[in-house]
């Protein structure tokens, strides 16, 4: 298939938004998921190299940032996949035909 031409983009710019408000305010918030899932990342990273040689009952830093940074970024992702779904992003549009 091939992908929509310029002028077509351009005009779909000038139509109404049809999106209800939940979804609009989905795709408002979503970035912002997307940013805090990847700084997530980079913070246990950062926590596990900076406090790397401090100790909480026999494990370290590192590995206390990974014990809780791991299932705090799955469930990041579900929630962020849960409310794509709920929003309906994950279903396909049909395009008008020309």
């Amino acid at each position: 298939m091939a992908g929509r031409s310029l002028g077509q983009r351009l005009v779909d710019l000038d139509q109404p938004d049809q999106r209800g408000e939940a979804e609009a305010i989905w795709h408002s918030v979503r970035p912002v998921m997307l940013l805090l899932r990847v700084l997530l990342v980079v913070a246990v990273i950062l926590i596990g190299e900076i406090f790397d040689d401090l100790r909480i009952q026999g494990l370290s830093i590192g590995v206390w940032a990974l014990i809780a940074g791991i299932p705090l970024f799955l469930l990041v992702s579900m929630l962020i996949v849960y409310l794509d779904q709920k929003a309906g992003m994950n279903q396909e549009k049909p395009e008008p035909s020309p």
